[in-house]
C-alpha cells in the first residue's frame, strides 16, 4: 500500500484523472465495438444455420401425475446444439438431447435418474434457400444412457 500511495502522490490530480479516463476508454471500447447489438443477437439465436453454440434447458413440471393424480414430476432436457464448418458452403449441427428427471408417482416411491440420450447430426447448406427454407438432413442416434432407477 505505501508503494502505491507514494506513487499516486507524485502525479498530480489531472493526470490521473486523464490516465483513469484512458484506462477505462481503452478497456472497455474493444468489447463496445465487438460486441453484437441485441437485435442482431436475436436474429442469430432464431436462425438454426448461425455459427452459435447453444446450450437451451428446457425444465417440464407435471403436476397431478400418476394414475391417481396426486403426483409431481419434474424433468429437465439439456439441449446443446453445436454447428461445425465443413466448407464454405455446408456445415454439420449436432444437436443432443440429455433428458433427466424426478418423478415420484412411482409404485416404489420416487424415481430420479437420467434418461436415454437423443443425438442428432444434420449436414445443412449455410445459406437458406431461395424462398428462405433452412433445411437439414442426417442420422438420429438414440444412446441407451438411462440408469437403472429411471428405467
Amino acid at each position: 500500500m505505501v508503494r502505491i500511495n507514494s506513487l499516486v502522490c507524485k502525479f498530480k490530480k489531472p493526470h490521473i484523472r486523464t490516465l483513469s479516463l484512458a484506462l477505462f476508454l481503452a478497456l472497455n471500447a474493444s468489447t463496445a465495438w465487438s460486441e453484437p447489438s441485441a437485435e442482431d443477437l436475436s436474429q442469430q439465436l432464431a436462425n438454426p444455420l448461425a455459427s452459435l453454440i447453444s446450450v437451451p434447458f428446457q425444465n417440464n413440471f407435471d403436476f397431478r401425475a400418476g394414475p391417481d393424480q396426486k403426483g409431481f414430476s419434474c424433468g429437465l432436457n439439456i439441449q446443446p446444439v453445436i454447428p461445425f464448418s465443413l466448407n464454405e458452403d455446408w456445415n454439420i449441427i449436432s444437436r443432443t438431447i440429455i433428458p433427466i428427471a424426478y418423478r415420484d408417482y412411482m409404485p416404489d416411491g420416487s424415481v430420479s435418474g437420467l434418461g436415454d440420450i437423443n443425438a442428432s447430426l444434420f449436414l445443412s447448406p449455410k445459406q437458406s434457400g431461395p424462398s428462405g427454407l433452412i433445411w437439414g438432413v442426417g442420422p438420429v442416434f438414440l444412446l441407451p444412457t438411462a440408469t437403472d432407477d429411471y428405467r
